[in-house]
Order: structure tokens, then sequence, then C-alpha cells
């Protein structure tokens, strides 16, 4: 009987011992040295699996060696609106885990962190950058990476391209409408004799916009050809180039209508007719 007490107390003590010493001997991972962090065994993973993709990145003061995950597949559109764009992408493989994955835009050589999504998701929505004030659009360019449970991030993947369109209405500034072309006809015929010669023009309105202020102009082929006098417009000549200006109460041709203008002039014996006419700097047929 006396034997069997003893081995009862004896068997109490050890539970006691186990119970007080087992925890503590557990908690020296968890705790560490006062004043400093241990490290996870190395055959365990970080002890959260989403401390990686917390913004500032702070890693374990001890790791194994790292084997980033293979890169994300190429980013496809799912839908655009406004500037909220969804996408989706090819899951990546990595032996420690994946603890998630990060899309970037990257703007003018800088990449931007627009979303994070857990280990599992391969798909989601980001908000990228608005096109600027008074820019009808502007093409984001999104790509993917992943991070694994110690923190190792993989290649970024292929790019994915998306055009943003800026949806404010503007007033547009006003711009007058372009002045039609004129269109013109003139008919030239000249009476020849001997030193001297007696032309006469008709320019004609076929377009349809009204001429305003008509100016004729041409040249004489032969160096020896001179206007002396003319009527029905005020007549100038330079060199071989000759001007005819329409009067004052005969400035203006509207549609479908016609002058008539005429001079005398005189030649040295060769009296070629002029070509081309042109009216206010339109050639005429």
């Amino acid at each position: 009987m006396r034997r069997s007490l003893v081995a009862f107390w004896a068997a109490a003590a050890a539970l006691v011992a186990a119970a007080f010493l087992i925890p503590a001997a557990g908690s020296a991972w968890a705790a560490g040295t006062a004043g400093t962090t241990a490290a996870p065994p190395p055959s365990s993973p970080s002890p959260s699996l989403l401390w990686p993709c917390y913004d500032p990145l702070t890693y374990p003061p001890s790791r194994p060696p790292l084997t980033p995950p293979t890169a994300p597949g190429t980013p496809q559109k799912v839908m655009v609106a406004n500037n909220y764009v969804e996408l989706r992408w090819g899951a990546s493989t990595d032996a420690e885990g994946i603890a998630c994955y990060q899309v970037f835009e990257e703007r003018n050589g800088t990449s931007y962190k627009v979303g994070t999504f857990g280990p599992t998701v391969t798909q989601g929505t980001v908000v990228v950058e608005y096109p600027p004030y008074g820019t009808a659009s502007r093409v984001a360019t999104l790509y993917v990476v992943a991070v694994d449970r110690w923190g190792a991030v993989s290649p970024r993947s292929d790019t994915l391209s998306v055009t943003i369109n800026n949806d404010v209405v503007f007033s547009p500034s006003w711009t007058p409408s372009p002045t039609p072309a004129i269109a013109c006809r003139v008919s030239y015929a000249s009476y020849t004799w001997f030193g001297g010669m007696t032309s006469n023009l008709t320019i004609s309105n076929t377009g349809r916009t009204i001429i305003a202020g008509w100016r004729l102009t041409f040249s004489f082929p032969d160096a020896g050809q001179h206007v002396t006098n003319g009527w029905e417009a005020d007549w100038a000549q330079t060199g071989s180039s000759v001007t005819a200006t329409g009067l004052s109460n005969r400035r203006d041709l509207a549609p479908g209508e016609s002058v008539t203008v005429g001079f005398n002039g005189s030649h040295t014996g060769a009296n070629p007719w002029p070509t081309p006419f042109r009216v206010n700097g339109v050639t005429c047929s």
C-alpha cells in the first residue's frame, strides 16, 4: 500500500512538471530571447501568409535561400468602366506557396502598385490613373507579379495595355466654318493689228459663293506686250504681270454672274494669248 502511494505521487509530480515545462519550451520559439525576435525554424514558412504583401515589405531576420515564383500569365482585360479595370491572369507556382498577387501600373518608366490580391485570386479590379484634364484618353500599362510566403517576388508578367477614355464633356472651342473656295471661268479674245491689239475678257463666277472684290491677274507670254489703257476695271502692269481690279460698282460677283472688261495694248510683232488667268489667286478654267 505504501509503495502504491509513492508511485501515485511520483506520477502526479511528472504531470505537473509537464504542464509547466512543455508550454514554456514551446513559447521559446514564439518569444525568443529578450530584446530579439526569433526566426521561424528553417523548415517552416512565415507565421502569416499575408505579411510579405504588406507595405512596407519587411523580411524575417533569417530566411532560406529564396526561389521566386514563376511569372504570372499575361493579364487579360475583362471589363473597363471609367478608370476601373477588371483583369485576369494565369496563376504562378512556387514550392513555398503563393502569398499574394500584386498588380502594377507603369507610368513614364515608374511602377505604381494599384492592387493586391490573395494567393488563390487570379481576377480582380484595380483603379488606374485618369486621363489629364482636356485629354480625350490615355493608355494604362499593367502587369502582375506573384509574392511567395517568404517574400520572394516573381518576374513580372507580360504587360496589358488598356485605353482609359475621358468621359468629361468639354465645350468645344468655336471654329469658324472655312470659306468655300471660289470657282471661276475667264474667256479671252484679242484682235491684233500691226503693233497693237484690242482684247476683251469675260469673268464668270461658276461657284456657289460670292466673289467679293474680284481681282484678275495674268502674265503676257511675250516681253513686247503691254497694256496701254483699259475699261470696266482698274488696269496695271508690272513687267509682264497684269492686274485688273473691279470698279466700285462691280467689285463683287454673285454665283452665276459675269463681268466683261477689256484693254488696248501694244506688241512688237507677236501677240500670244496669256494663260493662266486667276481671280483672287484661284486659277480659273
